[in-house]
């Protein structure tokens, strides 16, 4: 049950992430940095293990990658411009911290 519940907050910081770095520049990419770090600390804090902090931090990457790639309708949610750039770098980063941090 921790297993799908650190990919369900993983899946759904990346989107709600995803949908505000646009929408508010630049306090929509702070917010979602912000609710994307609390809530890898948080599947941290309740499981007691890093390995679910891992796991959603894995999941976030992989929906904010698949987000800033072409999809069929030739459609991209993260743009190559100031916005998109900084969320790929700043969230990355800020993963990584969420992830490494003691629990």
């Amino acid at each position: 049950m921790q297993y799908l519940k650190a990919i369900l907050i993983g899946a759904t910081a990346a989107i709600v992430t995803t949908l505000l770095h646009q929408s508010l520049q630049p306090w929509g990419l702070l917010l979602g940095l912000t609710f994307t770090y609390f809530s890898i600390w948080w599947i941290g804090r309740e499981s007691g293990k890093k390995r679910f902090k891992a796991l959603a931090s894995a999941i976030w990457l992989a929906v904010i990658i698949r987000a800033g790639t072409v999809g069929e309708g030739q459609e991209i949610l993260v743009m190559g411009d100031k916005a998109g750039t900084a969320l790929l770098l700043l969230g990355t980063l800020t993963v990584f911290l969420a992830t490494v941090r003691r629990i």
